[in-house]
């Protein structure tokens, strides 16, 4: 077959259409068939959201931290696909973990997008007093392609600055339902970084000036918080100051008397989420990688969590306390682990309720991204500060004007910033894409169960190969360098 990986059909059967959109089938054969009214779009849009929730919970978070530096890795429980990604032993030839499974993933988000354009097009005509209601999900459909495109490029090739011009092999930008037998080559990562700088425009353009913000569903906030990291990325720092701070505008931090309930108790505290997919009645990936009371596969390094200062809230999040609804044999014991997908069981009635919704996009991170590029952009050493002592302050328990900063010129704090962005945002997926976005080496600690001691910047096994079967598949596909 000539195809993306069979995630670009045009046509799918009643099945496809249940594990595909991951909606009901409604009794419909064909995508045109599903389309065919209001219902189907609104079926689609939630599938649209379900997509990305196990792409994240699945697959991407995983790839972001195991890669990285924080992680140790249990590797008497830990499944072959996570071993090799956290000894950078990846193969093309790998078509049942990480190469393949991202890839796939983030090509079926992008196909279901593309679908809720197209034949969302033509509900316009069919349907005009519905039109707030079609525009809302073509934001939802930009916002999802935008998303599922920037993810890929950072598994899949070296950042926006590898090359003076950004002329190296990206990802493939499809923006459009392709036919059966289409073969489909990479784009460069700059035109993949500007379709989705305007797809993120145009979603924008479709929410309007709606101002609602319900962090389990996509948003134009959500978009403009997105725009912020896409131009970090990209070292445009003046945008990603810009488009960081309206959303920090908007949107408060989560106070610290909230702050593990944030993670902890997602259905009752939403926290300063922007983008957080609702795992209710999902799949429990990363739950099921980091829990202590059955085949625990990851947790926290011991040398990063000794980064921590004492009376840091953020350190909650690293010990396990069973519960009586965990039995007996766990009730009361502690446990060192990555509590931030461990939901509470105790006081929440239904198993379903018992979630952690993973995090897309939260203010915390707007504040760093803020900092950083303040600091980097223009030497704006006070405006970063006081980002970081927002932060910091939060942490402690202090206030702002009791946090003391030692630093020297912009580097100096740079180098706060980036201590801190690693304990806010650890094991949310950053780490491994931050090293390098940033360009820096991967170092793990000495106790590290890891093979790949340290990867130096820019090893080819930076990125991920393209899977074989994407390969043999597409003629016009090309591989990733060292990986032939």
């Amino acid at each position: 077959m000539k195809k993306l990986i069979a995630t670009l059909m045009t046509v799918l059967s009643l099945t496809g259409c249940t594990s595909f959109l991951n909606v009901e089938t409604l009794g419909k054969s064909t995508i045109s068939g599903f389309f065919a009214d209001i219902d189907g779009l609104k079926a689609a849009g939630l599938g649209l959201h379900r997509l990305i929730t196990e792409f994240y919970d699945d697959n991407y978070l995983r790839m972001g931290d195991l890669a990285g530096d924080e992680v140790i890795l249990y590797r008497v429980n830990a499944s072959q696909a996570l071993q090799l990604i956290y000894d950078f032993e990846s193969t093309a030839a790998d078509n049942s973990g990480y190469p393949y499974l991202i890839w796939k993933r983030g090509y079926e988000i992008c196909t279901n997008a593309n679908n809720i354009l197209y034949y969302g097009e033509q509900l316009l005509g069919s349907y005009p007093e519905e039109e707030a209601l079609i525009r809302k999900h073509f934001g939802y459909a930009y916002f999802a392609r935008a998303l599922a495109h920037f993810d890929l490029l950072n598994v899949y090739a070296m950042p926006y600055d590898y090359t003076p011009d950004a002329s190296h092999p990206g990802v493939v930008a499809i923006d459009y339902v392709p036919g059966f037998d289409s073969e489909l080559p990479r784009n460069s990562v700059r035109d993949c970084y500007k379709m989705i700088i305007e797809d993120l425009g145009k979603a924008i353009d479709c929410f309007g000036t709606e101002t609602e913000r319900t962090p389990t569903y996509i948003s134009g906030l959500a978009c403009k918080a997105l725009l912020a990291r896409v131009y970090l990325y990209m070292k445009d720092y003046t945008q990603a100051a810009a488009y960081a701070k309206e959303v920090m505008d908007q949107v408060p931090l989560t106070p610290r008397t909230d702050y593990v309930n944030m993670f902890r108790r997602a259905q009752d505290f939403p926290g300063e989420g922007i983008l957080r997919m609702n795992a209710y009645d999902s799949g429990a990936g990363m739950r099921s990688l980091c829990s202590p009371l059955s085949g625990q596969e990851c947790g926290p390094d011991e040398a990063f969590l000794a980064r921590f200062q004492a009376g840091d809230i953020r350190q909650e999040l690293f010990t396990y306390v069973g519960e009586a609804e965990d039995g007996v044999e766990y009730e009361g014991k502690v446990y060192t682990a990555i509590c931030k997908y461990l939901p509470y069981k105790s006081g929440v009635s239904t198993a379903e309720n018992r979630r952690s919704d993973p995090f897309v996009l939260r203010v915390s991170e707007m504040y760093l991204i803020h900092a950083e590029a303040l600091c980097l952009g223009g030497g704006d050493t006070k405006g970063a500060a006081e980002d970081l002592k927002a932060l910091q302050a939060r942490a402690l328990g202090k206030s702002p004007s009791e946090i003391s900063l030692v630093y020297t010129g912009s580097d100096g704090l740079d180098r706060l910033i980036q201590e801190e962005r690693v304990k806010e945002l650890c094991f949310e997926g950053h780490r491994f894409f931050d090293l390098k976005r940033r360009h820096e080496d991967v170092v793990r600690s000495a106790s590290t169960t890891s093979t790949m001691k340290r990867l130096k910047y820019p090893d080819y096994r930076y990125v991920l190969p393209i899977s074989q079967m994407e390969m043999q598949a597409n003629d016009k596909m090309i591989q990733n360098e060292n990986y032939e």
